[in-house]
């Protein structure tokens, strides 16, 4: 064989050049890791602050607490405990109303037909866009004059109330994905219309109820001026404003421990998420894929 021929049976070496792809996903890394350290540094500085007594708070800002002030969790929790409970218990009550009702009207909305369908559903969209604010006063005039303000059922009627048309739309998005099939395949078998609803509806739609279950839940939680302006005894006060309630002798808030207070009071909502996000997932992306 010549030299010229075995110069080209060779395979020719392609120069890969400078590895652009591999830079562009370490500049993406970083840009996601500070990203994250952004979010997560108030929730440190919350950790840290709640170890710290007030001094140690106004003199060095930064620094780790020297020692620890484990205390202040003992003294926040024997503060706010009674409004974690109250406010869980609202929100679970106010929940599960939701998404008893809006489970309901979704599936009718959803499978059955009767006259204006569309358009009293399109009227309680259209509600949504009303800002919450330029209700807030009619409503309290309303509550007041039903005799419900500074009782547990302003909460609980307020907050299913607000989160029915929400739920609705939710519910009427997922439910209409379901096979028609599977109903009257039920219906010729001899299931009623509640056993259809309870029994095939409701197991199919696990997904967005536990979705509009976490999401009603949190918002009730997390809700301040509603219950500041409803609710005066504070035996049946809120989280939210409760937090607010960490003032001393002549007038002196003692920081470490509100902050230890906060700490408190985010655990329920962590453990919500925690046990709950795997069908909160399935059911914003089953919710989005289908609308």
């Amino acid at each position: 064989m010549k030299t010229g021929d075995a110069t080209k049976a060779m395979p020719a070496v392609k120069d890969k050049g400078f590895p652009w792809q591999v830079v562009r996903q370490a500049i993406i890394i970083i840009i996601l890791c500070l990203l994250a350290f952004i979010t997560l540094v108030p929730i440190l500085f919350m950790i840290v602050s709640s170890l710290k007594s007030n001094s140690q708070i106004l003199g060095s800002f930064w620094s780790l607490p020297s020692p620890p002030q484990w205390g202040n969790y003992n003294e926040a929790f024997g503060s706010i405990w009674r409004y974690i409970v109250n406010t869980i218990g609202y929100a679970v009550a106010g929940s599960l109303i939701v998404i008893v009702l809006s489970s309901i009207s979704g599936y009718i909305f959803a499978k059955k037909t009767f006259p204006g369908k569309e358009i009293l559903f399109l009227m309680m969209l259209a509600m949504m866009m009303i800002p919450g604010v330029l209700t807030l006063i009619p409503s309290f005039v309303l509550y007041e004059n039903m005799g419900l303000t500074n009782t547990p059922w302003v909460i609980i009627i307020a907050s299913a109330a607000g989160g029915q048309i929400f739920g609705t739309f939710l519910c009427r998005s997922s439910m209409s994905g379901i096979p028609n099939e599977l109903f009257e395949a039920a219906r010729i078998d001899g299931a009623t219309e509640k056993t259809v609803f309870i029994r095939m509806v409701l197991p199919l739609s696990l997904p967005i109820l536990a979705t509009l279950f976490i999401m009603h839940s949190v918002g009730v939680y997390n809700d301040y001026i509603w219950p500041l302006l409803t609710i005066r005894d504070s035996n049946i006060q809120v989280i939210a404003v409760g937090l607010t309630m960490f003032k001393k002798q002549f007038g002196v808030t003692d920081m470490g421990v509100q902050f230890a207070a906060y700490a408190i009071s985010s655990i329920p909502l962590v453990l919500i998420f925690s046990f709950g996000m795997k069908y909160y997932i399935q059911g914003m992306t089953q919710g989005a894929l289908k609308m």
